[in-house]
């Protein structure tokens, strides 16, 4: 292999990799790569904490950094779902992952590093079997774990 042959090799590493740091878009899809797995685990523990009507376990997946838990303790989100109880979900299935993004916005979320939606068709028990929804729910990574937005 000439000189000239293992300098342009050399140059296009190096784009290549200055792309992954400088370009956002292909850093966060390898990123998504690596982190679907943990982000489908917490999804689906939070979805099947609301099944379940675990009240305990999807207050502990709700992200310390969110409105929600900024303003409510325990006590407090188990009076609202007694006042409000949240419908029943019958089953559900998750379409995608997807936007894996960094936090822009560290000002309002400092404690947070990406957020992701995670894609999901449900039903609810009282609604009928044949009577799908689909969401888009905020998932967020803070201070290494992945919690539901």
């Amino acid at each position: 292999m000439t000189k000239t042959v293992k300098i342009i090799i050399l140059i296009c590493l190096a784009l290549i990799i200055s792309g992954f740091v400088i370009w956002d878009a292909p850093r966060n899809q390898v990123a998504l790569f690596l982190e679907k797995d943990n982000i489908e685990q917490t999804a689906r523990a939070y979805l099947n904490a609301e099944m379940e009507k675990s009240s305990s376990q999807v207050y502990d997946l709700l992200a310390p950094s969110s409105d929600y838990r900024k303003t409510h303790t325990y006590e407090a989100y188990l009076k609202d779902i007694a006042d409000n109880p949240p419908t029943s979900i019958h089953e559900y299935k998750i379409i995608r992952i997807y936007r894996l993004r960094d936090n822009d916005n560290r000002q309002n979320y400092p404690d947070v590093d990406k957020f992701v939606q995670v894609e999901v068709e449900m039903t609810f028990t009282h609604l009928g079997p044949n009577t799908v929804y689909n969401y888009s729910f905020t998932f967020l990574k803070e201070k290494g774990r992945w919690y539901k937005g």
